[in-house]
């Protein structure tokens, strides 16, 4: 099997911009050329801002005058141009999954993504064998809202969501569909964020049956120019939204099967793509900045968890738990000790917690937890125990921090919505206490 050196395959049409410019500019030239994102070049070093990165300024209040160079920025992997793609098999960024190619001086030539790589040597019959229904395995999710909403509502969410885009419902049809474009033309025209979602939406909704191949979905994406696919069932509800890393990461692991079943000579290849198959499951189950459950994976266990107190008619319950003053840390001592602060306090409380006990990162500063064989008292008691302990450990540079936090006993007959809302309406109770102490809501029949 032939393998091409990655200038063979690179795209050498690329975006950029100078890392001494300034955000305003990084925005003008993703709205212009209708990107997700932009290279930032500062000599023979790269990175790469997203719209995901321009929310986070956005909401972040920071000047979009800022020059790039004093904001935080992600480095992307580099690598030669003639080195051949098996070189880069390992390289593949877990966010953006693009690799910079290079020539000899270290100048950009071009990029490289996990798509281009499957394209070049994956064999042809997986792609077109396997249909885009076996992705939903694993669940993949989707989030809606109403047309109604604001857009301030909308930016939110999309900050600390693993989804770039959203769908707009009405009546349970989808209408309109919210992508990281929208929002970056919303940002850069100025619009007032109590804007409508109606108004700002893409439409309508173009979608794909989940009998299609994933080669037809790499060729829908690619022909639409296209970042995921809004999928549909035989009666054409949605029932998911995939990501070409979806598609690509299903291939790898199928890929992984036939070499070991046919290909002995690619023994290496093989383990390489093992091992990347299972840090992308641990990264669509796993928090990154704290390596404890994220949202999507807690939403699942929560609901295995409540069918197990049902069946054995045992307690269950909820604790939300939300530093205070956080944002005065982010912008005191910048986002690096931001991330200390949550890495160490997650420690504490996994140390503190049982190992049976289900421990998630919510979104920010916002954790969520499920005590298990667990009433609304003894849980108000671990919340103390908890509170107590963050209270008393003070953290490097910053010092003294502490947490409020508000519980709910699960009911048999819940939803994690229902749960969420009785233990986010404890947390309220306790920030309006004056935070830094525990608010357990009534257990209601």
């Amino acid at each position: 099997m032939f393998f091409p050196t990655l200038g063979l395959i690179a795209t050498t049409d690329v975006i950029t911009v100078d890392i001494h410019q300034s955000i305003q500019d990084a925005l003008r030239q993703m709205h212009q050329h209708n990107h997700r994102s932009i290279i930032v070049v500062n000599k023979t070093l790269h990175y790469i801002i997203t719209t995901k990165d321009i929310i986070r300024l956005k909401l972040e209040g920071i000047c979009f005058s800022t020059p790039l160079s004093q904001i935080s920025l992600r480095p992307i992997p580099l690598i030669d141009k003639e080195s051949n793609i098996i070189n880069a098999l390992n390289l593949t960024n877990d966010v953006d999954e693009h690799i910079c190619v290079c020539n000899q001086d270290g100048s950009l030539y071009g990029l490289v993504t996990n798509s281009d790589i499957v394209a070049s040597v994956d064999p042809q019959v997986v792609l077109e064998s396997l249909q885009i229904a076996t992705i939903f395995e694993k669940k993949y999710g989707y989030k809606s809202f109403y047309p109604d909403v604001p857009m301030s509502e909308i930016l939110e969410f999309m900050k600390d969501s693993l989804s770039d885009c959203v769908i707009i419902q009405e009546h349970g049809t989808a209408i309109g569909i919210l992508t990281s474009k929208d929002v970056i033309q919303f940002i850069g025209n100025g619009t007032c964020p109590s804007v409508r979602v109606r108004e700002v939406m893409s439409f309508p909704v173009e979608m794909l049956s989940e009998k299609a191949s994933i080669h037809e979905g790499l060729e829908y994406l690619r022909n639409g120019n296209f970042k995921r696919i809004v999928v549909t069932n035989d009666e054409g509800n949605v029932v998911g939204i995939v990501t070409q890393q979806d598609l690509i990461s299903r291939t790898y692991l199928k890929w992984s099967q036939l070499m070991q079943d046919h290909f002995k000579q690619f023994e290496e290849i093989t383990q390489i793509l093992q091992q990347k198959n299972r840090h992308l499951t641990q990264l669509a189950t796993k928090d990154t900045l704290t390596e404890i459950h994220n949202r999507h994976m807690f939403a699942e266990l929560f609901s295995q968890e409540l069918s197990i107190a049902k069946r054995q008619a045992t307690k269950l319950s909820l604790m939300m738990i939300d530093l205070d003053h956080f944002k005065r840390v982010n912008d005191v001592h910048g986002h690096n000790i931001g991330d200390y602060v949550l890495k160490n306090f997650v420690a504490l409380v996994v140390a503190t917690i049982r190992e049976a006990d289900l421990f998630a990162r919510w979104g920010g500063e916002e954790f969520v937890l499920l005590l298990r064989n667990t009433g609304c008292d003894e849980a108000y008691r671990v919340g103390e125990k908890i509170r107590n302990m963050i209270e008393s450990k003070p953290f490097d540079e910053v010092g003294q921090i502490t947490c409020s936090i508000g519980i709910a006993e699960v009911l048999t007959n819940d939803s994690l919505i229902d749960a969420i809302a009785r233990a986010d309406s404890a947390l309220y109770a306790a920030k309006d206490g004056g935070r830094n102490c525990t608010v357990a809501c009534e257990v209601r029949q």
